[in-house]
């Protein structure tokens, strides 16, 4: 049986390692063999020592998904909640987005899309591109939108 300062000590390291949300850090403590009560403890330690913290994970979490893997709001919106990241956190992280740059990767994403499936045949590839990008986060109605404004 590890020792409770042997796990708060893990859990640190764990989450220096990384930007970790809170749940992934109780599920690793679960684990490591804490019970509920010895891993509210540890929990509340991290985020008092600041090792956790939800609002900091969600910004680097929303920053990430749309930069690197240019997500939509909507895809990252549901990573949030999967981790079960509070509404409000989950609200201030996503205005972050500047709505310009949105925009712009949106766009990108379409042309890109658009590209790749002109060379196949041409048949549906309006659909065929919406259906990626919405697939990929971005609104409906947005994606609809900019399409529609397309040549």
């Amino acid at each position: 049986m590890i020792s409770p300062d042997e796990l708060k000590e893990k859990a640190a390291r764990y989450c220096a390692w990384r930007e970790r949300c809170t749940m992934e850090v109780r599920d690793k403590l679960y684990q490591m063999g804490a019970d509920a009560e010895l891993a509210d403890r540890i929990l509340e330690d991290l985020v008092n020592e600041r090792y956790l913290d939800d609002q900091r994970f969600a910004e680097f979490f929303v920053q990430g998904k749309f930069r690197n893997n240019r997500w939509g709001k909507v895809k990252i919106l549901a990573g949030l909640k999967q981790r079960q990241i509070p509404d409000a956190v989950i609200t201030r992280a996503l205005a972050a987005i500047d709505g310009t740059q949105y925009r712009q990767v949106l766009l990108r994403l379409i042309t890109d899309k658009h590209a790749s499936l002109s060379e196949q045949k041409k048949k549906n590839v309006r659909e065929k591109t919406a259906a990626y990008c919405i697939q990929k986060g971005f609104e409906p109605a947005l994606v609809w939108d900019i399409l529609n404004k397309q040549p």
